[in-house]
């Protein structure tokens, strides 16, 4: 066999070996994706069912609070305000102060907050920051062929705002059939923030970022630019 013949059969063997190579690597990522994807499912489900004794299969009849187009436009004209002027390159402290009721006319018809329509309906807030909503949360799915599950009951929030951060927190939950969640399903709450959602567009966390400190008073609460001294937290 010449020089010439052998160089061809050796560049024709690294050629055939090439895409079999390729192909037991795709074969490699597939089964190790699978895998992963078997193993959320698995850990879903096995989390789902610890939380079967706290849900249901029907959604609580959560109430709407609609309000008049006058109080609709006044609570809007608020929030326009406020977001104009933390905008704005005045140094003079902004407040906007919203009730429970304003919270609720707001959820039951502005679409940017329409993924909590139906699902929550806010009852109270405390001068302590404690928030407590009505609820009826819908439960992840892992199987398609599981019954849809709900989260029933009330739940109680807490609202924290420092220095351009803020974040809300489930800190406790109380079935709609008497139940208490156990502690340690209740803390994988409380390290979720239930803002993460809003916080993907950039025009809410750009503004968020300009809200230094919350106050608290029955059922009202007020957001600031003010920065609290060491006294006042």
């Amino acid at each position: 066999m010449s020089t010439e013949e052998i160089i061809i059969k050796n560049n024709e063997r690294k050629g055939s070996n090439y895409p079999k190579l390729g192909c037991a690597i795709v074969c490699l990522l597939l089964a190790f994706m699978t895998g992963i994807v078997i193993q959320i499912i698995v850990s879903g489900a096995r989390h789902l069912e610890e939380l079967v004794p706290y849900s249901e299969t029907e959604p609580l009849d959560i109430p709407e609070e609609q309000g008049t187009e006058a109080e609709l436009n006044s609570i809007r004209s608020k929030i326009k305000t406020f977001d104009q002027q933390i905008n704005s390159d005045s140094s003079e402290t902004t407040e906007l102060s919203l009730s429970v009721k304003d919270i609720n006319i707001l959820i039951a018809n502005d679409n940017y907050l329409s993924d909590l329509r139906n699902e929550y309906f806010f009852q109270g807030i405390k001068s302590d920051g404690t928030i407590t909503a009505l609820c009826s949360r819908k439960m992840r799915k892992f199987l398609p062929w599981q019954e849809r599950k709900y989260w029933n009951g009330e739940m109680t929030l807490k609202l924290e705002v420092l220095n351009g951060a803020a974040f809300l927190r489930v800190s406790n939950f109380k079935s709609s059939n008497g139940s208490s969640m156990p502690e340690n399903l209740l803390q994988k709450w409380r390290t979720q923030d239930q803002l993460e959602m809003y916080k993907n567009d950039d025009h809410f966390a750009d503004s968020l970022k300009k809200i230094n400190s919350v106050k608290f008073a029955e059922n009202l609460i007020t957001l600031s630019t003010d920065k609290l001294s060491q006294s006042d937290k």
